[in-house]
């Protein structure tokens, strides 16, 4: 208990900055995206994805963050988000008035090459000025999404980079996808070797912590964020919950509490306890959330 509490306080004895981020599942729009899977999100696709369902997805995911932000020990000024379409969903959900109030925002996404048409996005408080707003590029034959770099000069005139990311899914199997997730955050690491300025990778890994990953990390100088918090994971498989959403550090210190509010959990009548309570259930809309928790991050530089 002593150990979380000097977690939560110790980056308020020097200057440090707030972030979150959440993965909104399936944030898409109804319009067809020539040349990306988004079908079963169109209104005549599996799940008649229509404008209701749409208006109220952004309302939900407006209101999930609103959440989260109360929650956070110190107001977030940058917003990280993982599954969202379009820029023009990005900037509906950064006017809906759950969000406004604790704004405004400046939105921030650049297309990737993900087969759904999926990205990394963030919403950015208008305090923050942003100095570079980029993606770095994967391969094209990759087909995933691209990691989200912002480079940004706080409130204080502090420096500070971001790297928001969503690794590949374990879809076919942990063990057989794992070679994509590690030849990715391979990739985003080697293009951050020489970076100088406090910098946090965070996101979605689709995969806890490994050995593999934290070793790769440490070779480049990276270090995990620190745990503080009750919550045992972002995100519940077959009654078990994982820690897919974290975050590496480098060039200063980072800690980190996975945010449970009661309004974003259901009962889960299956396997016990509580869950997420998501946005779609099989191709049913259920008035939910996502099927992540959102995620906070405390940094600060050496």
């Amino acid at each position: 208990m002593l150990k979380s509490i000097l977690f939560l306080f110790l980056p308020h004895l020097v200057i440090s900055q707030s972030v979150l981020f959440y993965n909104v599942e399936n944030l898409f729009d109804t319009i067809n995206d020539y040349g990306y899977a988004d079908e079963d999100f169109l209104p005549d696709g599996q799940r008649q994805n229509n404008s209701m369902t749409y208006w109220l997805k952004i309302r939900q995911t407006a209101r999930a963050l609103r959440l989260a932000h109360i929650q956070s020990p110190k107001s977030p000024l940058v917003i990280g988000l993982a599954e969202v379409e379009t820029y023009g969903t990005l900037l509906a959900l950064s006017r809906h008035a759950a969000l406004r109030s604790l704004g405004p925002w400046q939105p921030v996404l650049f297309d990737s090459r993900d087969s759904r048409g999926i990205d990394v996005a963030a919403l950015v408080h208008e305090e923050v000025v942003i100095l570079q707003s980029h993606t770095l590029r994967m391969p094209e034959a990759w087909h995933t999404r691209d990691p989200l770099f912002l480079r940004l000069q706080w409130p204080d005139s502090s420096l500070v980079q971001l790297v928001f990311i969503h690794l590949p899914s374990k879809r076919g199997g942990a063990q057989q996808s794992d070679h994509k997730r590690m030849r990715v955050l391979e990739k985003i690491i080697g293009s951050l070797d020489t970076c100088q300025t406090p910098t946090l990778l965070a996101g979605d890994f689709n995969t806890e912590p490994t050995r593999n990953i934290i070793a790769l990390a440490e070779e480049h100088g990276w270090k995990p964020a620190n745990n503080f918090g009750e919550q045992q994971g972002s995100y519940k498989y077959r009654g078990r919950w994982n820690k897919l959403d974290w975050a590496l550090v480098k060039n200063g210190w980072a800690s980190q509490e996975i945010l449970a509010p009661d309004g974003l959990l259901e009962t889960d009548t299956k396997w016990g306890g509580m869950k997420p309570k998501r946005s779609w259930i099989g191709h049913r809309f259920s008035f939910g959330y996502s099927d992540h928790l959102p995620v906070y991050y405390l940094m600060c530089g050496n």
